[in-house]
């Protein structure tokens, strides 16, 4: 697989993740020369780790809420 391709295919994950963080600034296409492999695998790595974190928080937020509720139906 040739260098463009797989920054291609890095550029597709990460506009795949950025549309579960709206602060996340797209990367511009035309701009994908200037930044090597490395480059897109950290943003990608970076995204993961958020997407992560906020489920993480999600999963969290909901278990509060139901202990909340348990109490509440007492």
């Amino acid at each position: 697989m040739n260098s463009e391709t797989e920054k291609l295919e890095l550029l597709a994950e990460i506009e795949e993740l950025t549309s579960y963080d709206q602060t996340a600034t797209p990367i511009n296409k035309t701009y994908i020369q200037y930044l090597d492999l490395e480059d897109l695998i950290s943003i990608r790595d970076d995204l993961l780790r958020k997407k992560i974190y906020l489920k993480e928080e999600t999963i969290n937020w909901f278990d509060e809420l139901y202990e909340k509720t348990k109490k509440d139906e007492r």
